[in-house]
């Protein structure tokens, strides 16, 4: 659907003339594949750079991807009068005018941004960086070459990957849909999904077979046994890369897990799950749809996930973003996560019992919206120690609660910081509070300590208080700093300020 069936092409032209001028802007859409798997609206229309854009329509919101490169003028037409229009980050401040059925701003390059029309509906502008893909020669393979038919290919793709790790040679995904269920992935495999490559998850149960048969607990099959307890909730995924070393999946591509329709028959199937391993990357790509955790980083070291778009269905349960467990040395940079459940969850869970301390986890420069918790320490925590974890640069656009502690199952948490983060929205949701940290009696007695808040902006005031709890007097969240801290405006300079319940706490100060 065109954008002119809004706006006319005289007004097009018109704006596009008065518009600031684009510094050698370059707007370069992302390639649509099967219809079946793409869903375009003609709700809304965007056109970006003078090029229309094909607009997404997914669950509950609406995305549009493409590259660009340099800032460039944004119009956004609308099948019905615009009220309002707000674009996040609201810390950018790039400002929007409304006018009927449009809505113009200009965008200052590449980036993650949420326009938010009529104060109701959620559009993702999701602009990378532009790239350049790898040139097919003989250090690469191409997994079109392993596909047979026109069913499920996982077998196939299984002998692709497999012949990658044993060659060196990059795996590319040309465009198209490659439809599977679980695919393991060994050492020095390189894998490049294409614009317009689609890797589908199987949306029948069976192709997701367990971690040594191992049976799952769901809210429809054992579900006696069912709780969301990482030690238990899940065996299954559609991407492993397990005991692997020097692993990198990048691209403008797509990964989509199925996972609403996995879900509704009971299958809590990860989307990813890097397992024992190190040495390993993820750039680029869109993760879509996972029928529980999207991306689970378990018992591995050196890990990189940088420029990832991450779209979970708000419908699904448990459907985290990030959740590096029982892991070290990781780093989260420059992703935009949309979740249902805690857009980062750093935990320790003993998941087929391997676990060990956790440390020198990174989250920086993200984009998130959740209906749960954002940056978060918790809720599984079944090691002995969990430390040395910096959020930082992060902008959260909208959340049940922001930042958040819960050391439940024993462990140390010590040396964390929340540094220049900002929050913007509240979700009406269970708690609506800005900051939560509780120490627990779950399966052992923990405690937290030196935490501090820095540099950090919320925005608006959420309707409930922060809550600052240890369990008792031996057990106490202690040395806890805030420097620099606004809510509402208003900068926290006491626990007054702060509107906190606190209890069982030794050492917070406020600079």
């Amino acid at each position: 659907m065109k954008l002119t069936r809004y706006i006319g092409y005289a007004a097009l032209a018109a704006w596009l003339l008065a518009a600031p001028a684009c510094t050698g802007a370059k707007v370069t859409p992302t390639a649509a594949t099967q219809p079946e798997h793409h869903t375009v609206t003609d709700r809304y229309c965007v056109t970006v750079g003078g090029v229309d854009l094909p607009v997404e329509a997914y669950k509950d919101i609406y995305y549009v991807n493409f590259a660009l490169d340099g800032s460039a003028p944004v119009l956004i037409g609308s099948a019905e009068p615009l009220t309002g229009c707000e674009v996040s980050p609201a810390a950018r401040g790039i400002a929007a005018s409304v006018e009927g059925a449009e809505a113009r701003f200009t965008l200052p390059g590449a980036g993650w941004w949420v326009v938010r029309l009529n104060d109701r509906d959620r559009l993702f502008l999701l602009a990378d960086e532009p790239e350049k893909a790898p040139a097919a020669n003989g250090q690469t393979l191409n997994a079109a070459d392993f596909v047979s038919g026109d069913g499920l290919q996982t077998a196939n793709l299984q002998r692709a990957l497999d012949e990658a790790s044993a060659t060196g040679r990059t795996l590319i995904f040309p465009r198209g849909v490659y439809p599977t269920g679980t695919l393991r992935i060994g050492s020095n495999t390189h894998i490049y999904l294409a614009d317009g490559a689609i890797i589908k998850g199987s949306d029948d149960r069976e192709d997701y077979p367990t971690d040594g048969g191992l049976p799952e607990a769901d809210h429809i099959h054992n579900k006696e046994h069912y709780t969301d307890n990482g030690e238990w909730m899940t065996f299954s995924r559609l991407i492993l890369v397990d005991s692997a070393e020097n692993v990198s999946i990048r691209g403008r591509g797509i990964i989509d897990g199925s996972g609403a329709m996995l879900r509704a028959q009971g299958k809590p199937a990860n989307l990813i799950r890097i397992r024992n391993s190190r040495n390993v990357s993820i750039e680029g790509v869109l993760l879509r749809d996972p029928a529980a955790w999207n991306t689970h980083i378990h018992y591995s070291d050196g890990v990189t996930i940088r420029d990832v778009k991450l779209i979970n269905d708000a419908t699904v349960p448990n459907t985290d973003g990030f959740d590096p467990d029982a892991s070290t040395n990781v780093m989260i940079d420059h992703c935009f996560a949309y979740c249902s459940d805690d857009n980062v969850a750093i935990k320790t869970t003993n998941n087929l019992g391997l676990n060990k301390d956790l440390r020198n986890i990174v989250i920086r420069s993200c984009v998130f919206l959740t209906r749960k918790s954002s940056l978060k320490v918790g809720t599984e925590t079944k090691a002995a120690r969990m430390s040395d974890i910096l959020f930082e640069n992060n902008d959260v656009v909208e959340c049940d609660r922001a930042l958040a502690l819960y050391c439940n199952d024993g462990a140390l948490f010590e040396n964390i910081t929340f540094s220049n983060n900002r929050v913007e929205r509240n979700y009406p949701d269970s708690q609506r509070r800005p900051i939560h940290f509780k120490i627990s009696e779950r399966h052992g007695k923990g405690q937290i300590r030196n935490v501090m808040i820095r540099n950090c902006d919320f925005a608006t005031v959420f309707p409930r208080p922060a809550e600052i709890a240890g369990l008792d007097a031996d057990h106490t969240i202690d040395s806890l700093t805030f420097s620099n801290v606004t809510i509402g405006g208003r900068p926290v300079r006491s626990p007054d300020d702060l509107g906190a319940k606190i209890r069982f706490t030794e050492n917070i100060r406020f600079e």
